[in-house]
């Protein structure tokens, strides 16, 4: 039995050695093969334009109505007639609503023949204190006679003028009755129907009426901005500067308008100040309460460096671009972005009219990489093209 365990024994021995030579040298052994070289890429590079370019500060704004008018009942009464379309344009001077007229122009004849008689009583009075005065000169009358006719001359001429007061006020209400624009501009629809009581309690509200044309923009300045653009200067009003206003889903701003009011102090509560601007709106392209954004020129770089915007990457340093060198290296360039036009972006530093950068093929190449450099293929928009169409659309030339 010993025999036997020590024969079993060693036969394990032997196979446990050959398996760990096995394994030894499949997991060491190295073959001599090679992986086939990797092609080089081809990309499309380009160098960034130079071309003035016009800065500018934006800021989003509501246009306001130059002028705007709350058409309220003045007298009481029953609205009779509506003389307008809702929504229509209307004339300084043209009759909107008409209130219960026959009323009022009866008080005012009643007026009318109130005056005339407390005239006829001045002109008696004045005729009896004539006599007595003359009749006190010889005598024939006692001087309290012609202090009491005096008097009732005076009373007389007091009655007078009370109902004079007594008829302008009937004549003005009476002018109420008819209701007339003060402005040229737009009505609104009519708030009350015709056969309502209006002016009960209350100047009733009618409509409305807006001024058109021009339009005023409305914007907010920080403080910290107005002082820096205005440094020394003194806070007062604009002096008629240029901006440009784009509504809402419009990409170029092409409504041009003129700055004409700074605000005489700044909100405490949120550090800006009111700026005011006014369009011609000739062609009433704006209505007010209308968001929109505006832009201000505030000066040109004459040399300023633009590249695609497709050619910008970003990851965790923040924004580069992928550069070229002559040997055709590969390198990441970090760079600070200005303002976009269309497809272009300013580049404020970081890069050299000299520079050539990837624009197209940027996933296959990699910092340090060699790549095969080709430049804007025929059909294609170039970058100096694009940048030209894009700074006449952006006004920077103007």
């Amino acid at each position: 039995m010993k025999a036997r365990h020590l024969f079993f024994t060693i036969i394990s021995l032997i196979i446990i050695l050959g398996l760990g030579t096995v394994l030894f040298f499949l997991f060491t052994y190295k073959p001599n093969f090679q992986m086939p070289p990797m092609p080089t890429p081809t990309v499309t590079v380009a160098r960034p334009v130079v071309q003035p370019v016009t800065n500018y500060y934006e800021f989003t704004g509501t246009t306001v109505a130059v002028e705007e008018v709350d058409i309220r009942a003045r007298v009481q009464g029953y609205l009779e007639k509506i003389h307008f379309v809702e929504g229509s344009e209307i004339q300084k001077g043209d009759l909107l609503f008409q209130i219960e007229r026959d009323l009022y122009q009866a008080v005012r004849n009643q007026a009318q023949a109130n005056l005339k008689a407390n005239q006829a009583e001045l002109a008696r009075a004045q005729l009896d204190l004539n006599r007595v005065e003359e009749a006190i000169k010889t005598n024939a009358v006692s001087q309290q006679e012609v202090s009491t006719r005096r008097a009732q001359r005076d009373q007389a001429e007091a009655a007078v003028m009370a109902a004079q007061a007594s008829l302008e006020q009937a004549e003005l209400n009476f002018s109420y009755t008819q209701i007339r624009s003060p402005i040229d501009g737009r009505i609104s629809r009519k708030f009350v129907d015709v056969g309502n009581l209006v002016g009960h309690g209350e100047q009733t509200l009618l409509a409305t009426i807006v001024k058109l044309q021009p339009m005023y923009v409305h914007f907010y300045i920080s403080e910290n901005l107005l002082l820096e653009r205005m440094g020394d200067q003194p806070l007062a009003r604009p002096a008629q500067q240029e901006f440009f206003v784009a509504r809402e889903g419009e990409t170029d701003y092409s409504h041009k308008g003129v700055l004409n009011y700074l605000d005489n102090k700044v909100d405490s509560g949120t550090g800006t100040i009111l700026m005011r601007g006014e369009l011609a709106n000739a062609d009433r392209l704006f209505l007010p309460g209308m968001f929109v954004r505006v832009k201000i020129p505030v000066g040109t770089n004459p040399e300023a460096l633009l590249v695609q915007d497709r050619a910008i990457n970003t990851d965790i340093g923040g924004k580069f671009v992928l550069l070229v060198d002559a040997d055709g290296m590969v390198r990441r360039q970090p760079v600070q972005m200005g303002r976009s036009l269309g497809e272009m972006r300013v580049i404020t530093s970081g890069l050299t009219a000299s520079d050539t950068y990837v624009l197209r093929g940027v996933q296959a190449a990699r910092p340090g990489m060699k790549v095969i450099p080709q430049t804007q293929g025929q059909g294609e928009t170039s970058p100096s093209e694009a940048a030209q169409n894009t700074t006449v659309t952006d006004r920077s030339q103007e």
